[in-house]
């Protein structure tokens, strides 16, 4: 979600010239709750599993546009290869410039469009993990990007939504605690019913 703020909130596939910002995230008290370990449907269990993962993986990359002393390795217990690294690049350019962010923003809604549980970690030339797509939209317009002088960085007419396309990933399943965000490309919206 690399450079959503700005752009949508911090711009996760940012092509604009555009400052990167956080993606920014629901508060801490929507974390509170734990995906289920076991369900009698593998499905079921993933998409809760992976579902749950996402206000997790916000809060995450909240809290390290949030806290400049935060040390980025902390993407790793939320995201892998090329997303750690498009999210860990978009914050050190954003921590880089000075900018801070202020306020949080809030998951509005997710849905789940695929499943698919084909695992085969040692499939050759990239493995195969069991995937769960969700698509998440997200309330930005509490969220500011701030530059040293204190002046907002963030465009007047930013839409207020973000929507998010992630792809979760469990990279030792079934182990439930092993849902990772492979991808997560998003746009901005005026709501989440674009």
């Amino acid at each position: 979600m690399a450079g959503v703020l700005l752009s949508g909130v911090a711009a996760c596939s940012s092509s604009s010239n555009e400052p990167a910002a956080p993606f920014i995230t629901a508060p801490s008290s929507a974390l509170t709750s734990t995906a289920p370990s076991s369900s009698a449907d593998p499905t079921d269990a993933a998409e809760a599993q992976a579902v749950a993962l996402v206000p997790t993986y916000l809060q995450v990359i909240d809290d390290l546009y949030l806290d400049a002393s935060r040390s980025l390795d902390d993407l790793y217990s939320v995201a892998v290869a090329a997303e750690a690294t498009s999210e860990a690049t978009a914050i050190g350019t954003f921590r880089a410039q000075g900018y801070r962010q202020v306020g949080r923003s809030e998951l509005v809604t997710t849905s789940v469009s695929s499943i698919d549980l084909t695992n085969d970690p040692a499939a050759s030339p990239s493995p195969v993990l069991p995937t769960v797509v969700v698509t998440a939209c997200v309330d930005v317009s509490q969220v500011q990007a701030m530059d040293a002088a204190g002046v907002s960085v963030v465009p007047a007419d930013r839409p207020d939504y973000l929507v998010a396309q992630l792809t979760v990933v469990n990279i030792d399943y079934p182990d439930a605690s092993s849902w990772r965000v492979s991808a997560a490309p998003n746009s901005q919206a005026r709501s989440c019913d674009e």
